[in-house]
């Protein structure tokens, strides 16, 4: 229960602090990324199209069909492609803004202030990457689990509720690394540190693929949401949240 109530004061602080005009700034780098997405997707539809040719019903026309198949065949593995790139370049090479996104927000909620440097933004890359493919590796792992489960006892009607929990879980966890590195976690001990808190990494996580499914706007925003969202409820887990002058003031108000 705690968790939820996290979420939704995260959530509520989040969107007070973007209305007041507050970290606008981080949405261009993924507005930048998500315009480049774009252009790949469309320049690709657009050469697959000059590659398809019309097929008629003689044998001719039967290998020009079966041309067109490998044609789209090809270009839908490579559509397929672009968005792994794009999903790991959301991920990754935003990672850097979005550490300082979540030190100004931590700095601002608690007071906490901390450095920053050129090494620090390359160990921020660094670090991302390691985290992404082990994220993506266990994920692959339980996803690949759990379908040779759900082959042999026939568990085929929640497929899509199964890998909507499992892709939310490790997405969490991606974003949970932010404030863990802050507080100078290693890689296990965001492992760690994820797998206690199951719940904060679906439900982090879950914000994470629900706004990203938005069409076009979903791209850009979902990260910068989620980054404060994950970094409010992380100090609400480490009991930074309330702060203690905070807390003074309500006891004695009572």
């Amino acid at each position: 229960m705690n968790s939820i109530k996290y979420h939704i004061d995260a959530l509520t602080i989040t969107f007070k602090e973007l209305f007041k005009g507050n970290y606008l700034l981080f949405f261009i780098p993924g507005a930048v990324l998500t315009v480049i997405y774009l252009l790949l997707t469309y320049n690709t539809s657009l050469v697959a199209e000059t590659f398809l040719m019309e097929a008629d019903d003689s044998w001719i026309g039967w290998g020009k069909g079966l041309l067109n198949s490998g044609v789209e065949g090809f270009f839908s593995f490579w559509g397929f492609i672009v968005d792994q790139i794009y999903i790991f370049a959301v991920i990754t090479l935003l990672s850097p803004f979005n550490t300082v996104l979540g030190e100004r927000l931590d700095t601002q909620l608690t007071g906490t202030k901390y450095n920053s440097s050129i090494a620090r933004f390359i160990n921020d890359i660094i670090r991302m990457i390691f985290v992404v493919m082990i994220a993506v590796t266990l994920e692959i792992s339980f996803l690949v689990f759990y379908y040779i489960i759900s082959w042999i006892f026939g568990l085929g009607f929640i497929d899509g509720i199964m890998f909507f929990v499992i892709s939310a879980f490790f997405y969490g966890m991606a974003f949970y690394d932010f404030a863990l590195e802050r507080d100078q976690a290693g890689v296990f001990g965001t492992l760690g540190f994820a797998f206690s808190k199951p719940i904060s990494m679906l439900l982090t996580g879950a914000i994470f693929l629900i706004i990203y499914s938005i069409p076009v706007i979903g791209i850009p925003i979902s990260p910068v949401i989620t980054v404060m969202v994950s970094t409010i409820v992380y100090l609400y887990i480490k009991k930074k949240l309330p702060k203690q002058t905070e807390l003074k003031t309500t006891e004695n108000n009572e």
